[in-house]
């Protein structure tokens, strides 16, 4: 219940009243529920972790963190710092859902192994799993799905092309022939386990552009065989 870590302004607390058969209330702690909650505990939980994450030793997104390190030793050593930082702010940690020490997670519906990243199993099995689009929203559900992917795939824009379109003003909804292979093809270069390079500031950048559209590719050699590999493809 880390939200209730953060305090409601006093003249914002009648706007959380609610009642109950023996009298009303009113919020003095920041609910689950409220529009601006995640925002503003994204914004807290930066502030009390400020320091660590400029310092790259941890990353934070709402209540989900990640401590990384090149080595054991320098693990438990940011391990300490986060923990002694999370202590001094009263938070408390689910010991069932904490992993220590790990070359293997996912996070944010990725999976980082060996300096790399991948989709995670999961997401990738709703993809695969998804049945024929039947209506407008069916394409926003399904290309909000994939898209959470786009990084992975070279020339996403124009394969998604066919079904982005008929979420255009005044489109009628027909799903064809090129609608259904569109929709095949994100299926079928996400059922490869793709991979990414995790980024560092020594990368080179790859363009192509066309009337259609263009297409970007951010690149960094890797330690391992000194070649290019890529790291985010984005596309228009």
């Amino acid at each position: 219940m880390l939200f209730f870590h953060v305090d409601i302004d006093a003249s914002s607390k009648k706007y959380t009243s609610f009642v109950m058969g023996i009298g009303q209330y009113e919020f003095n702690k920041m609910s689950f529920g409220l529009t601006n909650s995640p925002s503003v505990f994204q914004r807290y939980i930066y502030n009390v972790f400020r320091d660590l994450i400029k310092e790259n030793v941890v990353m934070i997104y709402l209540d989900d963190s990640i401590i990384s390190s090149q080595y054991e030793a320098q693990g438990i050593e940011r391990l300490k710092r986060v923990l002694q930082t999370a202590s001094d702010y009263g938070f408390e940690l689910n010991i069932k859902k904490c992993q220590f020490l790990k070359r293997e997670i996912e996070f944010l519906g990725h999976r980082i192994k060996d300096g790399e990243l991948y989709a995670s199993p999961l997401k990738i099995k709703a993809v695969m799993s998804f049945p024929e689009l039947k209506c407008t929203k069916d394409i926003k559900s399904y290309l909000g799905l994939t898209g959470y992917f786009r990084k992975f795939i070279p020339h996403d824009s124009a394969i998604a092309t066919p079904l982005s379109d008929l979420l255009k003003k005044d489109s009628n909804f027909s799903f064809g022939l090129k609608e259904g292979e569109s929709f095949n093809e994100l299926k079928q270069i996400l059922s490869k386990e793709l991979v990414l390079c995790l980024y560092n500031p020594k990368s080179e950048t790859e363009t192509d552009a066309s009337i259609n559209g263009f297409g970007v590719c951010l690149l960094q050699k890797s330690i391992v065989d000194d070649q290019l590999h890529p790291v985010y493809y984005m596309s228009r």
